[in-house]
């Protein structure tokens, strides 16, 4: 079995201990939709804040940072944190877990390669000369959401600017699962997006895709819902998964239950709507994924407690939602191996992804570094079990 993905892949600087409420996060803070300031819990370009700030990037880091490095910096991105989780989780299953997206010519570029080089993850990334690979500065304040941490993005295209549909190989389509990820921040591939998820379906894959926040769209027209390439996409989506801000934008509503509706209505098989630590909505035809009508599935418990008995655990939520993606590909591709014929159920689905982003709490940044092959399934399954122990049949 084969997995393919393609989207966001970049370099994530993480600096810990951000507070929102300094005075030097506080004028930097968005004022109006898409005027380019920072956007709590979103992600801003790093060209719009400086047009926004009217001084050069640097000086605006400098001054969010207090001049101190990063305290993780790590291989970072919707796309390739997902699809390295699920190379890993996989490998002893024999499953291939490949990507596809662009870097620079860069330092940052060797950074990326060698981190992908230490996984089971299969890499065609196209090399950008003259442009940098794409990174993120990500300010995580622990405080934010009632003690369960926030982070707010800038990030810098780079790279990914130059990489779209006509840049992906043939091979790509040769899987049974294909995971477009977080292509907001990969402009001309996120502008193509229909075409490739049509090609996927014609060749009869699975398609899945994770968004980002979209603030080229939300600098555009930030009252009207992003496109996902066009409207047309979305009968091309076998599973839509994307969290409640993203939701609300896409569908150009204003509460989570009609965005849930609405990006239904669009044609999607399935939906996942997470919420941070809030219940997650889920939705499915029935088309891939065994039928229900929209409800609710809880985020990990087991987590939560493991993590308030020794709070030392917690490091930050920096990639949660990327190996929540991946988790559902592990589930994905664990029920097309057993070949019995049944559906898939959002309650297996939702148990490593909800185990996934859960895990990732753990550990700083999105990318786990395995010290020996099989180390991170082993440190899933718990979670997983007791997961779909507490959690009935959806």
């Amino acid at each position: 079995m084969r997995i393919s993905g393609a989207g966001c892949c970049l370099v994530d600087s993480i600096y810990m201990n951000s507070h929102y409420e300094d005075a030097s996060f506080k004028k930097v803070m968005s004022v109006n939709k898409g005027d380019g300031g920072l956007i709590e819990g979103g992600l801003v370009f790093s060209e719009d804040m400086e047009l926004f700030l009217k001084k050069p990037y640097e000086e605006i880091l400098k001054d969010l940072t207090k001049g101190r490095e990063p305290d993780v910096v790590n291989l970072g991105g919707p796309a390739v944190v997902a699809l390295v989780h699920a190379s890993q989780i996989l490998k002893k299953d024999n499953v291939e877990v490949s990507f596809y997206g662009a870097i620079g010519d860069d330092e940052q570029a060797k950074t990326v390669t060698s981190a992908i080089e230490k996984t089971p993850l299969i890499s065609h990334l196209k090399t950008i000369e003259g442009q940098r690979t794409a990174t993120t500065d990500v300010f995580d304040d622990p405080i934010q959401r009632h003690g369960k941490g926030e982070r707010s993005f800038i990030n810098t295209l780079g790279a990914a600017n130059y990489f779209g549909p006509e840049d992906i190989s043939p091979s790509f389509y040769d899987a049974s699962i294909v995971l477009l990820g977080g292509t907001a921040l990969v402009p001309p591939l996120h502008d193509g997006i229909h075409s490739v998820l049509q090609k996927a379906k014609e060749k009869g894959c699975i398609t899945v895709v994770g968004t980002v926040y979209d603030f080229r769209n939300e600098k555009k027209s930030p009252h009207t819902p992003w496109p996902l390439g066009n409207r047309s996409t979305y009968p091309y989506i076998d599973l839509l998964i994307t969290d409640e801000q993203e939701a609300l934008r896409l569908s150009g509503t204003h509460s989570v239950e009609l965005a849930a509706k609405t990006l239904i209505s669009y044609g999607v098989g399935a939906l996942i709507i997470t919420r941070g630590a809030l219940d997650m909505i889920v939705f499915s035809t029935g088309a891939l994924i065994k039928k229900v009508e929209s409800t609710t599935l809880p985020v990990s418990h087991y987590m939560d407690e493991l993590m308030a008995k020794d709070p030392t655990l917690k490091k930050d939520t920096t990639g949660c939602g990327d190996n929540f993606v991946g988790g559902v590909l592990v589930a994905l591709a664990k029920h097309l191996l057993k070949e019995d014929g049944s559906p898939v159920t959002m309650r297996d689905l939702c148990a490593y992804g909800a185990a996934s982003g859960g895990l990732t709490c753990t550990y700083h940044g999105g990318t786990y570094h395995e010290k020996e092959s099989g180390e991170k399934a082993l440190l899933l399954q718990p979670i997983v079990e007791a997961y779909l122990s507490s959690v009935g049949e959806v």
